[in-house]
């Protein structure tokens, strides 16, 4: 090519195609153009070479060298070639200097690597006047194609360089577009999955983005990381699927027609022919795509496309905005001709995208024009929903006024039903009685929630705002809805810190909140766990509700606030009319602040509660009040007592109450709970009078602390506490101890049914409400008082009297021991009788009755019964003592013998050859261990669990049972016993130092 007297910079680029000078199977380098034995072979550029390679050769495979001497006047300037597609790997030398090479080139195929893409090969050596370009390709890849396949460009490198940049430039930034708009699609998809025909403008724009990376730069090998096979691959799948995908949209768009049996069939076959390329070697696609089969899966879609555009071109529309898609349509036909008329790149340089960006704006035009129009639509369909929507919630509003009534009545007939005739009725019956009583309070908290949102929508409600710690209102809803989670492997739980500052709200609407908030939490979690938690932010308090349950789609989130709303189908339970978190949105929304949800479907929900925290004043005010109450406690007590008993008591002359003595002289412990100081105040000022001691704690746990250390005859509680409420610490008392050991009293300013019904639940004992009467709550804490001492009282004249109850077979069985020695040992014969008086003397004392007899008296009691035992069973019984010296301490009576007399009877004896009991007195850190050892049979698991059950088994002799009981009721704790079968058992008890004691002693 003689360039001569052609000024580069001016003359644009050169396309250096036709004649080029060929050395087939034979790579020469610019040292070996002087030696070369033969002449080289004409060949045409772009072109395959496999004519060149022999008469023999019936593929392209192989591997040459391509020859170009280029005449220039002397260079000023660089230059540089553009080679768009070689196949499969190349390299340029250009005056002996390699400046470039895509692949490696080699011999055979096992050596070579290749890779077709564009590049740039700049070269430049100062009044050079003879370019010699040489161009070593190779090819064991494509049978068909083989050498240089696109057009080679000459010229300047500044000219080749801005070239190069727009024609990449222009194909990336189409690319840009397209996969921005199948990101929008995509996401629109999400939004509205029922709208598939964003899916498919989503793949489609895919699927062109892709060819256009790999069509004549291939770029797709320059931007990620594949090779050849899988480039050609990617390239021809997205070809493949581009217009059946253009088709589906198009049909989409038009006519909304679904996919019929032809189209079906069309796609099967499509993703077989897919599924082929993706698995077979290149070789295999390059003869796939030389039998013709691509050009029929790509004109089978094209013609139908085509068909489609004048159907709708002809048809008479009612749709102005078809005119969108004629366009759309229009400008992809041109772009798809375009593509194939100008396959390899040889007519255009740079890569324009105007008709894609038609067909785009075409496309986007559309979309917006029916949305537009459907918005309009939405509009007036939305004032006539409205208008439905209020005659609904009136008539709902009515009905339940109209319901209350006889519901109310129904259920209160069927309650009365179950109580007057419990015993009568069948067990069938009466859980049939319960669950129609279920069902009306379920219906009657319907009924309420439907009056709610009327006088939410009414502005009926009105608010009581004051400061209300969160911390305490929160474990009371928690232990009002443990039931829910009973048999679920579901925990519900509180963080909220101590110093969670005050909210301003009504406690009365904000603890409906919160229980609507975490009831339906627990409805729709079935396992993991639902914690409620609260931070500080800004001047706001947040509540959040967190569950690991079923989670709503972005769907459900957008209603689940709105009136009758439920979970969807198959997670709803059918209980509930979906009015909850509408409420609980508009009573947030009433304190000032706002209810938000997040939530992932499998991932569960958190809903936030934003409410305004009580200002520094309302807190100060507090504050305040608080310390003037403690500072001046006895005369508030004493006006806050006569104001109440002033205000519910009749007017006539005051006269002392009747109030029932005690009947004991003992102390009578009461311990209180409440997180508020001057609820604790003013219970001590009603209960001044009363010949009670009582301790006062802020917290439940420490009330448990205070429960493990002393003894107490009665609990008051309130309900709303911080960390545990009071629901939760009565039945984490009724773990230890029963109704009648220690009962418990629960105050609080809630009284609806379903705090009542909880507390009782939990296992209180009574229950009062808040404000407190001063003569109610009098009478009541001395009911449950007298009860308990009642009960203490029954304890230990039962031990004393199963004591007392000497079995006859001992009695004569020791007679008649005393009868044998009088001819054989009188001397032991008057140490048996000894004994035996006193064991007598010591089972009817009268201090057995007491609470609690020195050890001395008690040991007395266990020799004179191990002497008589041992006289009358010889070597069969032997005894071994370990008592610490100086130990000097109370304990209950009747405590030691039986665990003895146990140890000989069922454990020694029921053995031939006897055993041994030991019996082992030991000082502790601030308490004495007692110890009962015996190496007789033993028992097994089934016997020992049932042991200490509170029945009257035995009766012969002391239950074990009963020693427990009255260990536990004075210590906290009772009887440890460990035993194995047939190696023997071991029961132990601890008393605590002398000072505790007769610190709990009158």
């Amino acid at each position: 090519m003689d360039l001569r007297g052609r000024n580069l910079e001016d003359s644009g680029l050169f396309r250096v195609d036709g004649e080029w000078s060929f050395y087939p199977s034979r790579f020469v380098s610019y040292k070996d153009l002087s030696s070369l034995p033969s002449a080289s072979l004409p060949l045409k550029v772009p072109g395959d070479w496999k004519r060149a390679m022999g008469n023999d050769q019936t593929s392209s495979y192989g591997y040459g060298t391509y020859r170009l001497r280029i005449l220039v006047d002397p260079l000023q300037q660089p230059v540089s070639l553009w080679i768009k597609q070689i196949h499969s790997a190349s390299s340029v030398e250009i005056n002996g200097e390699l400046l470039g090479a895509k692949g490696r080139v080699a011999l055979d195929a096992k050596t070579y690597k290749p890779k077709t893409t564009s590049y740039l090969s700049p070269y430049f050596s100062d009044e050079t006047t003879v370019i010699e370009v040489l161009i070593q390709a190779a090819n064991f890849d494509h049978p068909y194609k083989g050498g240089i396949g696109g057009s080679v460009f000459f010229g300047s490198q500044q000219e080749v360089n801005r070239i190069y940049f727009y024609a990449v430039g222009f194909q990336m930034l189409t690319v840009v577009i397209l996969l921005l708009h199948g990101l929008y699609a995509c996401i629109l998809y999400l939004f509205n999955s029922k709208e598939r025909a964003l899916f498919l403008v989503g793949l489609m724009t895919l699927s062109v983005a892709i060819i256009l990376m790999a069509r004549n730069d291939n770029l797709i090998l320059t931007f990620l990381a594949i090779n050849y096979t899988w480039s050609m691959k990617i390239r021809l799948t997205a070809f493949l699927w581009q217009n059946l995908l253009i088709l589906l949209v198009f049909r989409r768009f038009t006519s909304g027609a679904g996919i019929n049996k032809w189209l079906r069939a069309y796609i099967q076959i499509l993703c077989l022919y897919s599924a082929f390329i993706l698995i077979v070697p290149a070789s295999l696609i390059s003869t796939s795509i030389h039998w013709g089969i691509v050009q029929v899966f790509q004109y089978v879609p094209f013609i139908w496309l085509i068909y489609s555009l004048g159907r709708l071109l002809f048809k008479k529309q009612a749709d102005k905005d078809v005119v969108y898609l004629l366009l759309s349509g229009a400008a992809i036909i041109s772009n798809l001709l375009w593509s194939l008329w100008d396959y390899n790149g040889q007519f255009s340089i740079v890569y324009y995208p105007l008709d894609i960006i038609a067909a785009i704006v075409g496309f986007s035009a559309y979309w917006f024009k029916q949305y537009f129009h459907n918005a309009k639509e939405n509009m007036e369909l939305n004032e006539q929903l409205k208008k439905a929507d209020k005659l609904k919630d009136q008539f709902l509003a009515n009905t339940s006024h109209e319901l209350r009534t006889p519901l109310h009545g129904i259920m209160h007939i069927a309650e009365n039903i179950v109580t007057k005739e419990k015993g009568r009725l069948y067990e069938s019956s009466r859980k049939d009685m319960e669950l129609l009583i279920t069902i009306s309070r379920r219906m009657s908290h319907m009924l309420g929630d439907l009056l709610d949102v009327v006088r939410l929508q009414e502005h009926r409600i009105i608010l009581k705002q004051e400061p209300v710690p969160i911390q305490s209102v929160v474990p009371g809803i928690i232990s009002m809805l443990q039931h829910m989670i009973e048999g679920k492997p579901v925990t519900l739980s509180m963080d909220i810190p101590e110093s969670m500052p005050l909210v301003l709200a009504d406690e009365q609407r904000l603890v409906q909140i919160v229980f609507n908030l975490v009831h339906n939490a627990l409805k729709y979690t079935e396992e993991g766990r639902v914690c409620v938690s609260a931070e500080e932010r800004n001047g706001h308090a947040l509540i959040h509700v967190t569950d690991t349950g079923v989670g709503m789609t972005q769907e459900t989130i957008a209603r689940v606030f709105l009136p009758y709303e439920q979970g969807p189908h198959g997670i709803r339970d059918g209980r509930g009319i979906g009015l909850g978190l509408s409420i609980c949105r508009q009573l947030v929304e009433l304190h000032g602040g706002s209810l938000s949800i997040q939530s992932e479907p499998g991932k569960g929900s958190v809903f936030s509660c934003d409410l305004p925290l009580a200002d520094s004043f309302s807190q100060q005010m507090v504050l305040s009040q608080t310390s003037a109450t403690v500072e001046n406690a006895d005369a508030i007590h004493k006006q806050l007592a006569e104001w109440r008993l002033s205000e519910d008591q009749p007017s006539s002359p005051a006269i002392p109450e009747p109030i029932p003595p005690l009947f004991t002289d003992s102390k009578v412990n009461i311990l209180a709970v409440d997180d508020d100081p001057v609820n604790l105040s003013v219970l001590k000022g009603m209960l001044a009078s009363e010949p009670y001691v009582i301790t006062a704690v802020n917290s439940a746990q420490k009330a448990l602390d205070l429960l493990n250390n002393q003894k107490w005859d009665l609990l008051i509680g309130d309900v709303m506490m911080p960390q545990m409420s009071g629901y939760e610490l009565t039945q984490k008392v009724r773990m230890r101890y029963s109704l009648y050991e220690l009962p418990v009293l629960l105050l609080t300013a809630r009284s609806q049914p379903a705090d009542i019904y909880t507390g009782f639940l939990a296992g209180a004992n009574d229950y009062v409400t808040k404000p407190v009467d001063a003569m109610e709550l009098k009478y009541r804490i001395r009911a449950l008082t007298t009860m308990k001492l009642a009960f203490n009282e029954r304890v230990r004249i039962e031990a004393a009297y199963l004591q007392a109850q000497i079995q006859p077979h001992f009695l004569f069985n020791t007679l008649n021991s005393i009868s044998a020695l009088s001819d054989l040992d009188t001397k032991k014969m008057q140490e048996l009788i000894a004994a035996f008086t006193s064991y007598l003397r010591i089972s009817f004392d009268f201090l057995n009755t007491g609470e609690l007899v020195s050890l001395s008296h008690e040991l007395e009691l266990v020799e004179s019964y191990l002497y008589i035992e041992q006289t009358r069973f010889a070597e069969r019984i032997s005894v071994v003592w370990k008592v610490e010296p100086d130990i000097d301490i109370l304990l209950p009576p009747l405590s030691i013998q039986p665990l003895v007399e146990n140890a000989v009877k069922h454990g020694l004896l029921s053995r031939q050859q006897g055993g041994t009991v030991q019996i082992r007195i030991t000082r502790l850190h601030k308490s004495v261990q007692i110890e009962v050892q015996d190496n007789g049979q033993g028992m097994d698991h089934e016997t020992l669990s049932s042991l200490l059950k509170p029945t009257m088994e035995g009766k012969g002799g002391i239950g074990l049972a009963n020693t427990n009981r009255r260990l536990c009721q004075l210590y906290g704790q009772g009887l440890s016993i460990h035993s194995k079968h047939a190696e023997g058992t071991t029961v132990s008890f601890v008393i605590p130092d002398q000072e505790t004691l007769l610190h709990e002693l009158p």
